[in-house]
């Protein structure tokens, strides 16, 4: 069965408390709180920044102080100073510093299961209390190591434990894995790209893995109703490129796209986002990145479709130490997204000229609230009703 269809049902909910706070104070407000739940507060609403959450000990029912035990983060083999493993690396040192725990960071040495698997173990034999990890390759070495250390809780985010080769998965009792509704995230991107003035769109994947495809989808459904609110037609190109190595034949479609007039290009998967910076220097032509704020890494970038791992992992961490283990949510897997904050535009860098961030906080309201839902499509084959976007998908 695919990974991204097996799922379990969302266990429980992170209650939010709206404290007015602007993302780039980040300053602490206390938040009603469910003496019941021993479930974390957020502190803000769509105006939480990922770069710069702390999840605050007055915004949680269950004091904690970790007396130094250890948190330990296993990087991937693109280390820790951007992108996404970046991001978890510092929502552990947060949540470490707030509740007193160690953080401990391991770095995979080589692009190999075997690599991987040496990464986890070392953190597993150091005495951590938690290990961290994110993304397929490394659920692919979760998955020949986790029943090994049943006294190691393992938290795995972006993917499920799986045999190298997809045949089986299995979530051991001591694991608890995330996934993220990256469709929203991709849906906000597309509306506010629309509202910002730009109608002639386009979306390169690397690969059209259920994940990316959601976030086409998605993408298409902000373009669409963003469209539709202005009264104009709006077009996107979709072409996935089939290979994770995408660098040199993204360059070169992007720079044949910008050149016939495309205005902003959404870039998902391995390789495909440098390539899109690259062609569009000099173009006037813009980026929209996924899963984490590529915003610094070009002026070209417009915005991220962004997965919220930095909040995530504290919210996670505080929800397996209040209650001394995962209890039900051992083995299982929880999808989160616009309803626990987990997902969003980055607020730092905002380069929207004529969408605000108060525009793009009630729009983020609206589907948190569930008065907006994104359709979930995984599949190439079937796309959203878009009657305001022409699509035209490349082969």
């Amino acid at each position: 069965m695919d990974q991204n269809q097996r799922f379990h049902t969302l266990r429980h909910s992170w209650k939010a408390a709206l404290c007015g706070l602007l993302a780039v104070s980040m300053c602490a407000c206390s938040a009603p709180s469910s003496a019941s739940s021993g479930i974390p507060q957020v502190e803000d609403s769509p105006l939480v920044d990922d770069s710069l959450y702390v999840l605050h000990e007055e915004n949680t029912d269950t004091p904690l102080n970790g007396q130094g035990a250890a948190v330990a983060f296993v990087a991937d083999t693109d280390g820790t100073d951007t992108g996404p493993d970046a991001a978890l690396w510092r929502g552990v040192q947060a949540f470490a510093d707030t509740f007193s725990y160690t953080a401990q960071l391991y770095q995979t040495e080589e692009a190999s299961l075997e690599s991987r698997e040496n990464a986890l173990r070392s953190a597993a034999e150091s005495g951590a209390a938690m290990v961290v990890c994110r993304g397929e390759d490394m659920a692919a070495a979760l998955y020949n190591i986790q029943n090994n250390y049943p006294s190691v809780a393992y938290l795995c985010l972006d993917a499920e434990p799986h045999a190298e080769d997809y045949t089986s998965y299995q979530t051991a009792v001591n694991t608890h894995c995330v996934l993220f509704n990256e469709e929203q995230a991709a849906y906000l991107a597309g509306y506010a790209t629309v509202m910002d003035g730009r109608t002639k769109l386009g979306f390169v994947g690397s690969e059209s893995m259920p994940g990316i495809v959601r976030c086409c989808t998605g993408f298409l459904q902000g373009v669409d109703a963003a469209a539709q609110s202005q009264g104009v037609q709006a077009s996107v190109e979709v072409w996935y490129v089939g290979s994770e190595d995408a660098y040199d034949v993204v360059t070169q479609r992007m720079s044949e796209w910008y050149g016939d007039g495309i205005e902003a290009v959404m870039a998902a998967g391995d390789g495909t986002l440098q390539g899109c910076i690259d062609a569009a220097q000099g173009t006037g032509a813009v980026v929209i990145g996924t899963d984490w704020d590529s915003t610094g890494n070009d002026s070209v970038v417009l915005t991220s479709a962004m997965k919220n791992y930095s909040l995530t992992v504290q919210h996670k961490l505080y929800e397996y130490f209040s209650a001394g283990g995962w209890g039900q949510g051992g083995g299982t897997t929880d999808r989160v997204g616009a309803s626990e904050y987990a997902v969003g535009l980055p607020q730092v860098n905002w380069r929207m000229a004529y969408f605000g961030q108060r525009e793009y906080e009630k729009l983020y309201q609206n589907l948190h609230d569930s008065v907006i839902k994104v359709e979930k499509l995984s599949d190439v084959s079937s796309l959203p009703e878009t009657p305001n976007v022409a699509v035209n998908i490349l082969g």
